[in-house]
């Protein structure tokens, strides 16, 4: 009797135990969930594209889905010449010459999957960069970080013959995920530190036209994408937003809408 009754006990303590922790991991969960809404929204429309992407060639006749030929897989460094961010610019057109000078420089990375029977098909894309600038304030730092993501998709048409040089062209639509974030850190005495950040972000229509060369490397399907070069316009919405105004209150802010006129580069290899 008294070895059941300590079974009895023990089996309690872990019933207990484990509704406790499941309690505490749902709660935990939810937390997480909520935190990471916004970037679960941004993760989710790329992987839609890339999800239409990869229908459409499904669709492709079994016989034309030859990697390296007809499905083309392509992974390689970006770097994105954005207008209007944190450096001073304001340059009238994309063909302006002082286009490259008046720009904000991010690097990062740029993945595709196209898929051509014929030389005519659909290619999905998807790039990210960063732009980081770092400055010394008294008693220590301010950064401030921006991150663009890019997912996009449309027609695109490439060359179907069996030279070495294969050029390609495409248009695409879709969306442009914008994140910026502004934070400074500060030593305090004795032996503090004082930290304040806030960041804004948002997703806006974008458009990409372009195309580039790719070299094949020996009779394999493997590729040399030497240049990649697309227009990329951001059309950002009227936005209204919260800032932190010089008496240290937070105040409405105002934000017009407007076209920016962004211009990527790319190289790497397609397979």
């Amino acid at each position: 009797m008294r070895c059941d009754a300590n079974d009895d006990l023990a089996l309690h303590l872990v019933s207990r135990v484990h509704i406790q922790s499941q309690r505490t991991f749902t709660r935990i969960e939810s937390q997480h969930i909520s935190f990471n809404q916004e970037g679960g929204h941004m993760k989710s429309r790329c992987f839609i594209v890339l999800l239409v992407t990869a229908a459409v060639l499904a669709a492709v006749p079994c016989n034309a889905q030859v990697v390296g030929k007809n499905l083309k897989i392509f992974l390689g460094y970006s770097n994105l010449q954005a207008e209007g961010l944190q450096d001073t610019n304001t340059p009238p057109g994309i063909f302006d010459t002082d286009f490259f000078r008046d720009r904000t420089t991010l690097h990062g990375l740029d993945a595709s999957i196209t898929g051509a029977y014929k030389g005519v098909g659909l290619t999905g894309d998807v790039s990210w960069n960063r732009h980081r600038l770092t400055n010394d304030i008294t008693g220590g730092q301010a950064h401030d970080d921006l991150d663009m993501v890019y997912f996009m998709a449309g027609p695109a048409f490439h060359y179907a013959g069996d030279r070495r040089v294969e050029p390609f062209a495409r248009i695409m639509a879709g969306g442009a995920y914008t994140r910026r974030t502004v934070s400074s850190s500060v030593t305090l005495p004795p032996a503090s530190t004082a930290t304040t950040s806030f960041d804004t972000n948002a997703t806006s229509f974008a458009a990409g036209l372009g195309g580039g060369i790719d070299v094949r490397l020996g009779a394999g399907p493997v590729r040399l994408r030497i240049i990649q070069i697309d227009y990329t316009p951001i059309f950002f919405r009227d936005r209204a937003i919260s800032v932190l105004g010089a008496a240290g209150a937070i105040q409405p802010f105002n934000i017009e809408g407007k076209r920016a006129d962004n211009l990527r580069f790319a190289f790497g290899f397609v397979f």
